[in-house]
């Protein structure tokens, strides 16, 4: 099967997950947003739904599904950690949770209240 370019415009992408459950998955964007693509060929984004209350700013920010695929936790250049809502794209809640940029998180996979979290100078925090 060829390569098939999904995205056509001047930012790269430093994490992309798949949904766990639907065909789709979404790609952190260095121009400040998350965005949602077709998981099947050939890979249409979604024009009308993203996730960008968070910010990137060149940082290698990570973002993740909870359990059922219902939320969407991203890091954030703020410190931040933002939780959406998958179906409406909107912020459930954020949390600050470091001085500076928040690169990558974790979903405990059985107690899905958990996560962790690092920070761009290493240091690493568990979250209830």
């Amino acid at each position: 099967m060829p390569p098939y370019q999904v995205y056509v415009e001047a930012f790269t992408y430093p994490c992309v997950r798949f949904h766990p459950f639907e065909q789709s998955f979404v790609a952190q964007s260095i121009g400040n947003y998350i965005a949602i693509f077709c998981a099947s060929p050939p890979f249409k984004m979604n024009k009308y739904k993203r996730y960008e209350s968070h910010g990137v700013s060149g940082f290698p920010i990570k973002c993740v599904f909870n359990v059922d695929g219902e939320k969407l936790l991203s890091g954030s250049s703020d410190g931040s950690i933002y939780f959406y809502d998958y179906g409406t794209s909107e912020v459930i809640k954020k949390i600050k949770a470091f001085e500076q940029a928040s690169i990558d998180i974790a979903v405990h996979p059985i107690i899905p209240n958990v996560i962790a979290a690092c920070c761009w100078n290493g240091e690493v925090s568990v979250f209830e």
